[in-house]
C-alpha cells in the first residue's frame, strides 16, 4: 500500500476553546491529499476537548493517542504516521488561506526540501505582535541564524524528522528549536502563505517577559533543558 503523503499531528491539553475552530480550518483546507490523517495527542484534557474533538471524527480521519508536554506528545503522535512529510500544528493555529497547508507541501515536494515553514500573524494581537511576527518572519526567512520553525507550523519530512531523533523531550521549552536548527539552511524554506494564531501567552505572561523566554531559548543552550514549569502553568484559556 503507497505511503500517505501527509500526516498532520497537534498536541493539545484542555483546548476546547480552540480545537473545534482548527479542526474546522483544516476541514476547508483545498488540494489537501484525500483521507490525510490528524493525530491528535491529548496530555489528559479536563474540559470538553475531546468532546469537541469527537465531533469532527466522522468528517476527518482523525486518532487520538496519549499526549505530554510539547516534545512528548508530538514525538507520540508522530509515531503513528506512516506519511512522507508531517505537519505540526498547534491547537490554536488556523491557516490563514484556503490552500495554506497545500502551497507550504508543495514547495517541499518542489524543491526537495527538508523543512518548511509559514509566516504567523496573530488573529488578537496588537502593535507589539505584529512587530514580533513580522521580526520572526524576517529571521526565518533569511535564514540568519538558521534553519528555523515555529512549533505551531512545522512541515518536515518523515525521514529526516526520525534522523535527527524526533525532538529532545528532556526540553521543555525551545524543543522546536532544538529540532528545526539540525536541518541545513539549503532545505529550509518560508511558504509564501501564513497561519493565524493567537496572542494568549503574552496576555498570560506579558510581553517582557514571554520575549526574554525566547531569547534565552534562542541564545541559551543550557536555558532549554531547564524545567520551565512555570511556561506550562500560565492558564492559556
Amino acid at each position: 500500500m503507497k505511503k500517505p503523503l501527509l500526516s498532520i499531528v497537534i498536541p493539545v491539553k484542555n483546548e476546547a476553546k480552540y480545537i473545534g475552530r482548527t479542526l474546522e480550518a483544516i476541514l476547508g483546507q483545498t488540494g489537501l491529499p484525500d483521507h490525510t490523517p490528524i493525530i491528535i495527542a491529548d496530555a489528559g484534557s479536563t474540559d470538553a476537548t475531546m468532546e469537541i474533538i469527537s465531533q469532527y471524527s466522522g468528517l476527518l480521519d482523525i486518532t487520538v493517542v496519549d499526549g505530554g508536554l510539547p516534545a512528548v506528545g508530538r514525538n507520540r503522535g508522530a509515531a503513528h504516521t506512516d506519511s512522507e512529510y508531517i505537519l505540526f500544528l498547534d491547537a490554536d493555529v488556523t491557516p490563514g488561506e484556503p490552500d495554506t497547508i497545500r502551497k507550504a507541501l508543495a514547495l517541499a515536494i518542489g524543491k526537495d526540501l527538508d523543512l518548511v515553514s509559514t509566516h504567523i500573524h496573530s488573529t488578537n494581537g496588537n502593535f507589539a505582535d505584529k512587530c514580533f511576527w513580522q521580526l520572526h518572519g524576517f529571521a526565518s526567512t533569511t535564514k540568519i541564524m538558521g534553519a528555523y520553525a515555529a512549533g505551531m507550523f512545522i512541515l518536515i519530512k518523515s525521514e529526516t524528522f526520525y534522523k535527527i531523533g524526533g525532538f529532545d523531550e528532556s526540553i521543555a521549552l525551545g524543543e522546536d528549536w532544538e529540532l528545526t536548527h539540525q536541518v541545513r539552511r539549503e532545505k529550509f524554506e518560508v511558504s509564501d502563505s501564513y497561519i493565524n494564531t493567537t496572542n494568549r501567552r503574552f496576555s498570560a505572561q506579558g510581553y517582557l517577559r514571554t520575549f526574554y523566554q525566547y531569547a534565552m531559548v534562542a541564545f541559551s543552550p543550557s536555558y532549554r533543558h531547564q524545567g520551565h514549569a512555570e511556561y506550562f502553568d500560565v492558564h492559556l484559556n
